[in-house]
């Protein structure tokens, strides 16, 4: 959300002035078909992808599906403890396995056509009538997995078979991060929204806050849109980081992103003087927008389903001692969120429908926006790469 300019000691790719002169990309980047596929494989089916929280699969045997695309994966917790990620696709016939988008107490997965069996491992345990197949060996026809790793109490998910580890790709950020107690935080309220826009539209309007005067009068309130700076730790050398954000400061005293712009709710331990004045927002390439409060963390997980249709999940987590109070009630910040983010929504919903005319063949980024040119940019190396 925060925009301003600017060169970054020593050359940053993320932070250099290239963006006064650019052009931002033509409108059928989010429109078109077949670009639209190309992303899928070359961006999300490449990157690791915040799927859902643990708490969601708390208990060996629970488990939820995400859709990514046009491919549903499912993540279950096994009876070890273990959180795994499979192709939510039976090795038969190709049938979807579990239509539901949660459940638990599940022992086994069961294909609902022709009852191949699997376990919560992955591991194929019957097939009927496969007694006589010639060459069929059950340890070769498991479920197809999906790479898994944790950090913050999350669930993240790569659908590549190969590439940088979680820790590789994010562990700039993370250790920036390292200070406060990400993975004790507790879900206190969660929000579905459906947006008639392309996915990239939602991570440029999130990468910028030249529209927040105009578009969010309470927020401009509590923190006016030149009140920040970008972040520059998370720059790798030459190597485009998949990490941008910045901070933006708040106004007066207040001390809270809610109504009143106060809290009376226990703040986020580690949080230093100088963070209890700011909040955090930051893009975690290509789904992910972390925004960290001093009383609360806010996560969106952005979801394409087609060029012109993205779902957003935004969650809140809180700490522990807050969510367990008697009086708990986190309507203050989540009302005004929603509020927000319908705001955002409405205008970026408006972006797509312009990006379809005939006359926009792309514009001019302002010097508000070089984190959202930043995105754009990752977009087209992303594209280009083998």
């Amino acid at each position: 959300m925060v925009s301003h300019g600017g060169t970054v000691e020593g050359g940053g790719v993320a932070e250099s002035t290239e963006y006064l002169g650019a052009t931002t990309p033509p409108g059928p980047i989010f429109w078109d078909e077949p670009t639209f596929h190309l992303e899928m494989e070359r961006l999300f089916y490449r990157s690791w992808l915040n799927v859902g929280h643990e708490s969601q699969i708390a208990q060996p045997g629970d488990f939820f599906t995400r859709q990514i695309g046009p491919e549903s994966v499912l993540f279950v917790r096994g009876a070890d403890g273990t959180p795994r990620g499979f192709y939510n696709v039976c090795r038969h016939r190709g049938t979807r396995l579990l239509e539901a988008s949660e459940g638990s107490g599940v022992s086994s997965i069961v294909c609902p056509y022709h009852s191949w069996k699997y376990g919560l491992d992955g591991r194929l345990l019957g097939a009927p009538h496969t007694q006589e197949v010639t060459h069929f060996d059950k340890e070769q026809f498991g479920l197809h997995p999906v790479r898994v790793e944790r950090w913050g109490g999350f669930l993240w998910a790569n659908l590549s078979g190969s590439g940088p580890s979680l820790r590789e790709e994010f562990g700039t950020f993370f250790a920036e991060m390292a200070r406060f107690p990400i993975a004790e935080l507790r879900l206190g309220a969660h929000f579905v929204y459906e947006v008639e826009a392309n996915w990239k539209i939602l991570v440029e309007n999130y990468s910028e806050c030249y529209h927040c005067a105009p578009v969010h009068p309470e927020l401009n309130r509590l923190t006016p849109y030149l009140s920040g700076d970008n972040d520059h730790h998370f720059l790798e050398g030459e190597r485009r980081s998949k990490v941008n954000g910045g901070f933006m400061t708040f106004a007066k005293d207040y001390t809270s992103m809610t109504r009143t712009g106060y809290t009376g709710r226990p703040l986020i331990r580690g949080m230093t003087d100088v963070d209890k004045t700011r909040v955090y927002y930051h893009t975690m390439f290509p789904n992910t927008f972390l925004s960290l409060h001093p009383d609360y963390l806010m996560l969106h997980r952005s979801w394409p389903i087609n060029p012109h249709h993205s779902r957003v999940e935004c969650d809140f987590f809180f700490e522990p001692a807050a969510v367990e109070q008697p009086d708990f009630d986190p309507k203050d910040a989540t009302e005004l969120w929603d509020e927000i983010n319908r705001q955002d929504w409405k205008v970026c919903e408006l972006a797509q429908q312009g990006a379809r005319s005939r006359s926009w063949r792309g514009g001019r980024y302002s010097d508000q926006e070089s984190l959202v040119y930043d995105f754009d940019a990752f977009v087209r190396e992303q594209m280009r790469a083998p």
